[in-house]
């Protein structure tokens, strides 16, 4: 069922099918008789509830802080600490 609500949305001349074209098409998915008659009578409150859909969905952003703010802390080196340094392997070195 999701997959034909999915093309419904991708092909406009799917979504635009009525009556018996319509109905044939709905009939051809082998679905159940619920998900059927929500299907046949568009009724997207139904088919919410099959799904398991939210009656309600929030968004929220936050922006984000002044980015053009520092730490006095904060290094701006691109070398790594002698501690954060990995000791190297060369050719001659451990195997």
């Amino acid at each position: 069922m999701i997959g034909f609500l999915e093309q419904m949305g991708k092909n406009a001349a799917l979504s635009r099918l009525e009556g018996e074209e319509f109905a044939a098409a709905v009939d051809a998915l082998g679905l159940d008789d619920a998900p059927r008659q929500a299907l046949l009578a568009r009724d997207h409150e139904a088919l919410n509830t099959l799904l398991g859909g939210r009656l309600a969905m929030t968004c929220m952003l936050f922006p984000a802080d002044d980015d053009n703010k520092k730490d006095d802390d904060q290094d701006d080196s691109d070398q790594p600490d002698q501690d954060d340094r990995k000791e190297s392997v060369h050719r001659a070195g451990l195997h």
